[in-house]
């Protein structure tokens, strides 16, 4: 299994299957969850830097997560939705 779509069954233990799905049929999806795995990733070697720019290139990276993090939650519910019966 990829990396990006493992990282974000970790966050979302509980919606595996529906990742799995999606992962599966979408590559938009394993994008946003490879950028999500590759900012949580930034963020940890962020935190343990030395660099003045440090707390600010935390912040950012959080706040990126964040948003990733209500796309990903987006992509889950649409996908886990019934279909409409128009």
């Amino acid at each position: 299994m990829e990396e990006g779509v493992t990282a974000v069954r970790r966050h979302f233990p509980a919606r595996a299957r529906t990742i799995d799905d999606l992962a599966a049929r979408s590559e938009d999806f394993r994008e946003i969850c490879r950028d999500f795995a590759d900012a949580g990733l930034a963020m940890e070697r962020w935190s343990v830097s030395a660099d003045p720019k440090r707390a600010e290139r935390v912040a950012e990276y959080r706040e990126l997560i964040a948003e990733l993090l209500k796309e990903i939650e987006g992509a889950l519910d649409k996908a886990s939705a019934p279909p409409s019966a128009d």
